[in-house]
């Protein structure tokens, strides 16, 4: 990590941590050949977004195009799924998303995760699920690969898989995809070539610069994290919550998710003048905290941002777990957020929790929770 902020402020020298991380890579792999098979029907499903219908039409086109049937069913008439795939020999469904804009807000993002459950929820197994998304690196549209991690687990029969393709590919690309029935997961179509997601094991030492300066903590692990910053030298530590004062701490009540709490974290923390050096946002299983939180942070901070951001996360977006669902789309959601400040030029790091990987402060700090 860079020892200047984004004002260019010198930093004091970092302290380093070592953590054993998981990584998703994408190697280009070519598309296998479609096998030989007679005509095939396909469900098509959206949220209705004008741009998802758009994009579904153009998706019948291309498969009635390679010889096989378009179907779809109304939003409205979702309770008859299980009736309409059973009188039908379907051979996969479709759920197609919006454009990346639509689903910024994270209340959005997260309407849209429910859509797509209850269709999960009234699929039987013998039919794939595909979700198929033009992200562009949108947060609530990337956050689906954690559902789709979960389904790995949950429902295998389903062979739930993630198919991302940018504005420079064509649509075909999506249909042959389909028909392909390749056994990749989650894939991402650029300029009309295919990658597939492989998950890499890779050592890496993240340093985060401490020191004088202030600094806003949220989460569970906000007692530890705080207790680490003071023992590093911290001038001051604003905690979000129901958190006990300690020396060189202060405890601002509320819910960092909700309206004007992030700014009195902020303010509370830059009181006198002092900088913000530091950001450390550890939510622990809770879509709300850990999205809305991260994202009032954000806007909190628009003009004078922190030197450094660590987002904690857990390894479940990577791997998945039964019952996950939420700890999964969270976590991949602000993986996705921290790769969408980065590419704006803001500071912000994604940092492990758990097995497999080490937690983020060292372990004597997790004795305070």
């Amino acid at each position: 990590m860079s020892t200047t902020g984004p004002a260019g402020r010198a930093l004091s020298p970092g302290v380093p941590f070592a953590t054993s991380s998981y990584e998703v890579t994408w190697p280009e792999v070519p598309l296998p050949p479609v096998a030989p098979a007679g005509p095939a029907a396909w469900l098509l499903l959206t949220d209705e977004h004008p741009a998802a219908l758009g994009r579904a039409v153009a998706l019948a086109l291309a498969l009635a195009a390679a010889g096989d049937e378009a179907l779809s069913l109304p939003r409205d008439d979702l309770d008859e799924l299980p009736g309409f795939l059973a009188g039908r020999a379907v051979r996969g469904v479709v759920f197609l998303t919006g454009s990346p804009y639509a689903y910024h807000d994270p209340e959005a993002a997260q309407e849209l995760l429910l859509a797509v459950r209850s269709v999960v929820a009234r699929l039987g197994d013998g039919v794939r699920f595909h979700v198929c998304t033009q992200s562009g690196g949108e947060p609530g549209l990337v956050c689906l690969r954690g559902l789709v991690r979960v389904l790995a687990v949950e429902r295998p029969s389903l062979r739930a898989s993630l198919v991302d393709f940018d504005a420079r590919s064509d649509v075909d690309v999506l249909a042959r995809e389909l028909r392909s029935d390749a056994p990749d997961d989650e894939v991402r179509w650029r300029h009309d070539v295919r990658h597939a997601a492989r998950l890499a094991r890779v050592p890496s030492a993240v340093e985060v610069p401490t020191g004088p300066g202030a600094y806003v903590v949220t989460g569970g692990l906000a007692p530890a994290a705080a207790r680490w910053l003071v023992d590093t030298g911290a001038t001051r530590v604003v905690l979000c919550g129901r958190f006990p004062e300690a020396p060189d701490t202060l405890v601002v009540p509320g819910d960092v998710a909700d309206p004007g709490v992030a700014e009195r974290l902020v303010a509370a923390a830059t009181a006198d003048g002092l900088p913000l050096r530091g950001i450390v946002h550890a939510p622990v299983s809770d879509w709300r905290r850990g999205v809305q939180g991260a994202r009032r942070l954000h806007e909190a901070t628009a003009d004078s941002p922190p030197d450094w951001w660590l987002l904690c996360t857990s390894a479940t977006a990577l791997f998945g777990a039964p019952g996950a669902t939420t700890r999964a789309t969270a976590d991949a959601w602000l993986a996705a957020f921290a790769a969408w400040r980065r590419s704006r030029g803001l500071p912000a790091t994604t940092v492990p929790l758990g097995p497999p990987h080490l937690p983020p402060f060292p372990r004597p700090y997790f004795s305070t929770l």
